[in-house]
């Protein structure tokens, strides 16, 4: 028996203490449901430290070898690092040669958006859907409406108040699947998203403590609902009444035994409050100060290792010029002689047989 005990509590301190993190919450009406609470993380930041340490061995993979991929993985740790502006020409000078390459599109329209130039992202975030519709687990569509709530906030200040991000209708306001598409998208934007007025964050966070409230949890809506209050500095005037009638619930469930309720297996669990600070994470490294001296953030070093000419470069420009055709399959001056060369030789081979056809025919 004491041996039985010993392997669960060492199972639970493997996994991260999840023996106690599993447990049951309640829905607006009174329904259980199974809740993970470390599955539901948002990390404020990047880790740097990680980030010098990868960028450093993809410099030195660099200097060996050609391979776009590796710049658009610099070009990604970059955009992580704060260096938005190097990684734009990085992932711009990319998408030029490798145009269905869908994370060379989709990291160009990431950058797009974090440099400011909404118009643009919405436009290569649209086209990275085309490429691979699947990515992100087939959230990417909740970008699309990112974006151009973004344009609309641009052109109207007001837009927000009579409008939602994602503009949901009935069904989709009840799926399952949409709200684990948005949770996708709120983890991946939280880290670039700082500690600030941001009312398309607070709106996007509102819609996933709507759902909570209805369908799992009324205490994780309310810290939802504190996340766009607290965290995003949301000005929504209902807010507080949504964050209220979670308290209220409260009160009400735990009158089935005194502050407390029972889940579906008899289990006794405590109806307490959810901190939004519980799901806010500042993780390992992220508050490491990258040393950029031991760093190559010169994107013409960088296209370089990737075999980037200077003059090839300036030639791409030339011919992209506005009032100019752009290729969209454009090949290099090499790959060029190198198909010159094959036609020559298919040509020779082709009078070759003709020749000692002919020949062998006369015989």
């Amino acid at each position: 028996m004491r041996f039985i005990l010993t392997l669960l509590l060492i199972s639970c301190f493997t996994t991260g203490f999840s023996c106690y993190n599993e447990y049951y919450a309640l829905d607006a009406k009174g329904n259980f449901h199974p809740i993970e609470m470390d599955k539901i993380r948002f990390n404020q930041f990047f880790d740097q430290k990680d980030i010098e340490k990868q960028l450093i061995q993809l410099e030195r993979k660099l200097q060996k070898s050609t391979d776009f991929r590796l710049l658009s993985d610099y070009g990604l740790h970059l955009v992580q690092a704060g260096k938005v502006e190097e990684a734009l020409i990085l992932f711009g000078k990319l998408a030029e040669l490798h145009p269905n390459e869908y994370s060379i599109i989709a990291n160009l329209g990431t950058t797009y958006e974090l440099s400011g130039q909404n118009e643009k992202a919405l436009e290569y975030i649209k086209k990275g859907i085309q490429i691979n519709p699947n990515s992100h687990k087939g959230s990417e569509w909740i970008h699309v409406k990112i974006l151009e709530a973004k344009i609309a906030l641009e052109k109207n200040p007001d837009y927000l108040e009579k409008n939602s991000v994602l503009n949901l209708n009935p069904q989709q306001k009840k799926s399952q699947k949409v709200f684990d598409q948005l949770y996708i998208q709120l983890q991946e934007r939280f880290p670039f998203s700082p500690k600030e007025a941001n009312p398309v964050m607070a709106d996007l966070f509102v819609e996933m403590g709507d759902f909570y409230f209805d369908h799992i949890s009324y205490e994780h809506a309310k810290a939802f609902y504190q996340i766009a209050k607290l965290y995003y500095k949301s000005a929504r005037k209902d807010i507080d009444e949504k964050i209220e009638r979670a308290r209220t619930l409260r009160e009400t469930y735990s009158g089935k035994e005194p502050g407390f309720a029972k889940d579906p297996h008899g289990t006794t669990i405590k109806v307490v409050g959810v901190p939004y600070q519980n799901y806010v994470h500042n993780p390992a490294g992220s508050d490491y100060k990258i040393d950029w001296s031991k760093i190559e953030t010169d994107p013409e070093t960088l296209l370089a290792y990737g075999g980037f000419t200077t003059e090839e470069m300036q030639e791409e420009t030339i011919q992209n010029s506005p009032g100019e055709q752009k290729n969209e399959n454009p090949v290099s001056e090499k790959e060029s002689d190198n198909s010159m060369l094959w036609i020559g030789l298919t040509l020779a081979i082709l009078i070759i047989a003709i020749f000692t056809y002919f020949r062998a025919k006369k015989k």
